[in-house]
């Protein structure tokens, strides 16, 4: 059950990340120079705080 969630989780934070990086750019008005880091950015700060979050839900040390 935990990999299940934990692999919806990893799906919802690719596709929110990459929402958010258009709400930036779109606010912006132009693309990013460097837009790859930026999602990288993004990705990993959603994937650090989610994945601890449910670590914690589920029980882990």
């Amino acid at each position: 059950m935990e990999i299940l969630v934990f692999t919806l989780n990893a799906i919802f934070v690719y596709f929110f990340s990459d929402w958010i990086l258009r709400q930036i750019e779109q606010r912006r008005g132009a693309l990013l120079k460097h837009r790859q880091l930026v999602f990288f950015g993004i990705i990993v700060g959603l994937a650090l705080i989610s994945f601890e979050v449910l670590k914690r839900l589920f029980g882990g040390a």
